[in-house]
């Protein structure tokens, strides 16, 4: 009787209400749902009605000023994205059918996490296997994690919170540093003191963001150091927070090995703190949920067992 019952349940069931739902939930908002499925919000709100009257259960509190998930919810969102996941993948699924590994493969990382061992073993990789394509996407950490949760990423690389429903495996360690541009008050000054930075603009990651869902070991150290309250600029890309600390649009926390070169040109001079330097741990991140093609699963195995990787640094210690 009970698989006669789930049976009729998955027969009745609009898939596409499904979609919306999990939509509805990434957006945040049936305003930003409808505009991401090009849809009238008032179609939105019918799918979420009807796929709760086919559901049995409220999904969504969605009371004025409140727009939370339901335990009922989460489980139906856990559910779908894991559908979803399956969906995408179905057309690489069948790729590799034939003798040759065959496939893309979709990397998601943040920007300027070089490991020489990822270079190395990519090599063999296209070299054992020539029909395999790859594209690598940059994004935020939290867009990564998303990324390789909805089955859209074969592999992720970031760094911040992961979730334990996804597999991580420690790939490389980054120190950071607060640094200042020539034009700074500090520039040149040896044996600053925190208290020197008080009140100065901040240039921030991302994901580096005070309460942020994501909040790395860079945060707790601005937060503990009570700097970097003003955010100034935001950006998830190495390289433009390099330029805008440069140009003195503000301090910012860098990886030391890449602020290093800058520090020697005389662009970019250290700040306090000088000790106990923030460490940065990135991860290699999968789905072990996702339906992954030949070409992906190849390459998720390459990647196994690569060494954690350390960033030689060039810092002060006044």
């Amino acid at each position: 009787m009970a698989n006669k019952r789930l049976e009729r349940f998955a027969h009745n069931l609009d898939w596409n209400l499904l979609r919306t739902f999990a939509v509805v939930v990434e957006e945040g908002s049936i305003t930003a749902a409808a505009s991401r499925l090009l849809l009238q919000q008032p179609a939105v709100s019918m799918a979420l009605k009807r796929l709760e009257e086919t559901a049995g259960h409220r999904l969504i509190d969605r009371r004025p000023g409140r727009f939370e998930m339901t335990e009922a919810g989460e489980r139906l969102y856990r559910q779908a994205r894991d559908i979803f996941a399956a969906v995408i993948r179905l057309p690489d699924t069948l790729e590799g059918a034939g003798a040759d590994i065959a496939g893309h493969v979709s990397v998601h990382a943040v920007s300027h996490v070089h490991h020489p061992g990822w270079d190395e073993r990519s090599s063999r990789f296209f070299t054992a296997h020539p029909k395999v394509t790859m594209n690598v996407t940059i994004e935020t950490t939290a867009d990564v994690i998303s990324s390789v949760e909805r089955g859209i990423a074969s592999i992720g690389i970031c760094d911040g919170i992961i979730p334990d429903h996804l597999t991580k495996v420690p790939y490389k360690l980054e120190r950071y540093a607060l640094y200042c541009g020539r034009g700074h008050r500090l520039f040149g000054v040896e044996g600053a003191s925190l208290n020197d930075l008080r009140g100065d603009p901040y240039i921030a990651f991302t994901a580096d963001v005070l309460g942020g869902k994501h909040m790395n070991a860079v945060t707790a150290v601005r937060a503990i150091g009570s700097f970097g309250q003003e955010v100034r600029a935001v950006s998830s890309h190495v390289e433009e927070v390099i330029r805008m600390v440069a140009a003195n649009i503000g301090v910012g926390m860098l990886p030391a090995h890449l602020a290093g070169p800058f520090v020697d040109a005389g662009k970019l001079w250290q700040l306090p703190p000088y000790d106990s330097l923030p460490v940065s741990e990135v991860f290699l991140i999968s789905n072990p949920n996702a339906m992954l093609n030949p070409a992906e699963q190849a390459f998720v195995t390459m990647m196994e067992g690569l060494d954690l990787f350390e960033d030689s640094q060039k810092h002060q210690s006044n």
